[in-house]
């Protein structure tokens, strides 16, 4: 998992399944890595007016196992069951089956209002949207060191971008930084080391300019083995959970404002 095409076929399932759980995106990304939209087969029927063509093998997931209970109110004494509150408990796993829409017949699915075309021809209102969903200020500035693209500073207070770049690492940049911002926003001694905080943001970025359409065929992110050399089994799973948590809160407000 930690070679860098591994850990990019991961991110692009990221990309296209932010909604799902760390564990079944890498399911995901491991059984049918060019999946695009997948679905439960009575989901395919009832959501979308398509069925799963015959023979077709599901993608296989973990499903959560939820029952009801009963709570006892605060002096803990039971209360009657009219007024006792439901509450739901997780007890356990089972395996579903999903299936992508390559495996499926029907209607046509509709189009994502907010995807955004990979020449960023809507360049402007994307980084309005982006500026819109910071909790600092993202400025577009001269007199950056040489090699650097972009910064986050907590201590300033502000996200800073590079003038004069292409549209598309313009873009990229600015999410990176934001991803920073979301992730790192916190004091030096909290915050994991710089390499891992690298690979980090540049992950969430690449997963939201894939989830928002953007073109990452020219996308590196870099040699995650040798980064990944020295780390626990426990450390490079609680990095990917963390990136799949700033990705998935980026993409849903990028799209919230995005809507028409």
């Amino acid at each position: 998992m930690w070679e860098s095409q591994a850990w990019r076929r991961w991110l692009d399932s990221l990309a296209k399944f932010h909604d799902y759980s760390l564990n079944n995106t890498m399911l995901i990304a491991m059984q049918m890595p060019e999946a695009t939209r997948v679905a439960s087969y009575r989901s395919w029927q009832r959501d979308f007016g398509r069925h799963v063509r015959r023979g077709e093998r599901g993608i296989e997931i973990l499903v959560p196992m939820v029952v009801k209970r009963k709570d006892a109110d605060s002096e803990g004494v039971p209360q009657d069951d009219e007024e006792a509150t439901e509450r739901r408990k997780l007890v356990g796993f089972k395996v579903g089956h999903v299936f992508d829409v390559s495996q499926t017949e029907g209607e046509p699915l509709p189009e994502i209002a907010s995807q955004v075309s990979a020449d960023v021809s809507d360049f402007d209102s994307l980084m309005e949207a982006i500026k819109a969903v910071s909790a600092y200020p993202v400025e577009v500035v001269d007199g950056l060191p040489p090699e650097t693209n972009g910064l986050f500073s907590r201590r300033l207070g502000y996200i800073a971008v590079r003038r004069g770049m292409p549209e598309g690492q313009t873009v990229k940049t600015a999410l990176h930084e934001l991803a920073h911002s979301v992730m790192h926003d916190a004091d030096a001694e909290e915050l994991p080391d710089r390499p891992m905080r690298e690979v980090q943001a540049e992950s969430v970025a690449y997963a939201v300019s894939a989830a928002l359409g953007l073109d990452t065929s020219d996308y590196s992110i870099g040699y995650v083995a040798s980064w990944a050399v020295g780390k626990t089994e426990e450390e490079m799973r609680a990095c990917m959970q963390a990136v799949r948590d700033a990705a998935k809160q980026i993409i849903d407000r990028l799209q919230l404002v995005m809507e028409p």
